[in-house]
């Protein structure tokens, strides 16, 4: 495919705008593409200026350049990045009000922006829809553009629907860019957009700068041995880890150990999270604890490490990670603290994020009992005995098939009760106003349930004051105070027992084995007995790629020592025959790994529990005996010859690839 360069237009819009005096590797072809009215996909690393590729064209075409976006943080700091530079941008989510969104939205129409940022979501309004059709897309850029694809790592419903978008809205161009998309997700990604013949564009993903390790550790404590260990060399580092919980913990076993790094996950006050990463960001040895939240949009280029506590769900999440570091072409390192425990969690956490149809089930009759809901996830999840995962997970599948509707933030009512108890001798005017509209409107009774509005203008007080003397009347123990609900409500549309919306789970299930499969491969990856540049650029779809680097722990050993990951005996012996998968007669964690996978999956089919295919204990004995042969399989205690008929061959089969993973 030939490409005409940019010219010196192009050079001029990027110094007069952006303050560069170049293009990097491979920008330069994108925007020529793009500016040329064709339809491109762009895949380049983490660091390597994607939005670049679209934000110099919108400045050059005439017209609006709409910018699809998965993350309300990552649009927001985009947006306030363009506006220091002068550019005219905005974007339009679920965090403005109706007036602010309409306000955006005329200005909108009378030219004065040239880029709007939006959510996927936003394109299920038909009159959003419609507006932006008005008025003319000159291009359609879409971020993040993994999400569309079932087979990639961040795959959401509403990016699947963005073809249909395109097809109604009309852009002159689209571009859809991503920092990780194998072929099959860069194929669905072109097949989903609707895109006939784009120009595609794969820049390098080989960071040579980086050096990969893995390693083993049997526990919490050796994590936090290995973390703290590398802290303590100094530079700027990310600590990832798989939860909330476990950053927290993470966070307070290095703040003992006389470290000081910030934390930051989604469970945090929004002002906080900005704390944070304002320290992170402005400190050059600063270290951040966070979950997978923390990092996107984040551009700072003296990051020295990426550790990661628990196994990434996937690789490509996990190469997304790790390109944070070392971004300003200096030494950086990327470890993986691997135990085989983290794959059962991600693995529970995969089940968790696709329920089973009793939980989902259990979740509608109740919203429908309930009518608008405004009690929060978690009392739910207590309501019908299921996990907080489980149920969100529910909650986006009746939502995605037109079954629920989240309304806005609840302004509820409050729930009061009268003690018995005088009124102080100092009570405060607006105490004593409040408390006699409260004993008024109970008539006689002690309790009372009504909106702060109602409450405030019945007592001639501003809303603000009236909750000011709702606290004071409570600390003052002459009112037991229940406050409203403050989230957004949940609406089911549909009045009927879930028996009767004939409501399939299938496309859940084919998701749930996808995200399992893209599980296993990065568990191949901890695994791995070869170069590991070599794995992840092969895995990538680059073919031309050296046996072997100087830059990983395969190739040139590893760097990161813990007490897991020293030898137990004087002669040198591999970690990984010394017990990730071991030979007959040794545990093989592979091999455990494998047959758990393969007994969940045959339960499903068969509609039976676990136990009654084999128990934890035989699963155990044959992921240590590690049996070749029927003989071998039934030599197995809590075997026989019915279980060999119906699944030892298939058993055999895991025992074998993990002896030969061992050699």
């Amino acid at each position: 495919m030939t490409v005409v360069g940019v010219g010196e237009e192009e050079a001029a819009a990027l110094r007069r705008h952006f303050g560069l005096s170049g293009f990097r590797r491979g920008q330069a072809e994108v925007i020529a593409s793009v500016l040329a009215g064709r339809n491109t996909v762009v895949v380049m690393p983490t660091g390597a200026g994607k939005s670049l590729c679209f934000q110099l064209p919108a400045l050059l075409l005439q017209g609006i350049t709409v910018v699809v976006s998965p993350l309300i943080a990552l649009m927001k700091d985009q947006v306030e990045q363009l506006e220091a530079r002068g550019i005219p941008a905005t974007f339009i989510n679920s965090t403005l009000t109706e007036l602010e969104r309409t306000e955006r939205m005329q200005r909108l129409r009378e030219g004065a922006y040239r880029l709007v940022y939006v959510a996927p979501e936003r394109f299920r309004s038909a009159a959003f829809l419609e507006a932006l059709k008005g008025l003319g897309v000159a291009l359609f850029a879409v971020d993040e553009a993994h999400c569309i694809s079932q087979w990639g790592h961040d795959f959401r419903p509403d990016y699947a629907q963005l073809g249909q978008v395109r097809k109604m809205l009309r852009p002159a161009r689209t571009v859809a860019l991503t920092a990780t998309a194998t072929p099959e997700v860069r194929e669905d990604v072109v097949r989903s957009l609707l895109l006939k013949d784009p120009a595609v564009f794969v820049a390098g993903f080989d960071r040579p700068n980086l050096f990969l390790e893995v390693c083993p550790v049997s526990g919490d404590d050796d994590k936090r041995a290995a973390v703290a260990a590398r802290v303590a060399q100094g530079g700027s580092g990310l600590v990832y880890c798989a939860t909330r919980k476990a950053a927290e913990s993470m966070h307070s076993a290095l703040r003992l150990r006389g470290h000081e790094p910030v934390l930051y996950h989604a469970g945090m006050e929004e002002a906080d999270r900005r704390r944070a990463q304002e320290r992170f960001m402005s400190s050059k040895e600063a270290v951040a604890i966070a979950t997978n939240a923390f990092g996107m949009g984040i551009d700072k280029a003296d990051i020295r490490f990426v550790i990661h506590a628990h196994i990434p769900r996937a690789v490509e999440a996990y190469y997304q990670e790790i390109g944070r570091a070392g971004r300003d072409g200096a030494a950086a390192e990327a470890v993986l603290l691997f135990n085989h425990a983290d794959v059962y969690t991600q693995e529970r956490m995969i089940e968790g994020n696709h329920p089973s149809e009793a939980v989902v089930a259990d979740v509608w009759n109740a919203l429908v009992a309930a009518g608008d809901y405004e009690r929060g996830i978690q009392p739910l999840a207590d309501a019908v005995g299921a996990s907080e995962f489980e149920v969100s997970a529910a909650l986006r599948i009746l939502e995605r098939e037109g079954l629920l509707e989240r309304r806005d933030p609840s302004a509820g009512k409050w729930s009061l009760r009268l003690r018995e108890a005088p009124p102080p001798a100092q009570s405060s005017r607006t105490g004593r106003a409040l408390l006699e509209v409260v004993r008024e409107m109970a008539g006689g009774g002690s309790t009372v349930s009504a909106r702060l509005p109602v409450l405030a203008d019945r007592a001639g007080l501003t809303p603000d004051a009236a909750r000011r003397a709702l606290a004071a009347l409570e600390k003052a123990r002459l009112l037991e105070v229940r406050r409203p609900f403050a989230g957004r409500s949940l609406r089911p549309l549909r009045r009927v027992p879930f028996q009767v919306l004939d409501l399939s789970l299938e496309r859940v299930r084919a998701q749930e084995q996808r995200a399992l499969l893209l599980l296993k491969r990065m568990t191949d990856y901890a695994y791995a007995r070869r170069c590991r540049r070599s794995f992840i650029l092969r895995y990538f779809g680059e073919t031309e790629v050296e046996a072997s680097c100087r830059g990983c722990d395969v190739c040139q050993g590893r760097r990161t020592r813990t007490p897991a990951s020293l030898p137990k005996r004087a002669e040198p012996t591999s970690v990984y025959k010394a017990g990730l998968a071991g030979p007959e007669g040794q545990f093989s964690e592979r091999a455990a790994l494998e047959l758990r996978r393969f007994r969940r999956e045959l339960s499903r089919d068969l509609e039976v529990p676990p136990f009654i295919l084999f128990n934890d204990k035989t699963l155990r004995a044959l992921a240590t005996a590690l049996p070749a042969s029927r003989e071998a399989f039934l030599a197995v205690k809590g075997t026989g010859p019915t279980q060999w008929e119906r699944f030892g061959p298939k058993v055999v089969e895991i025992c074998l690839g993990a002896r030969l993973a061992a050699t």
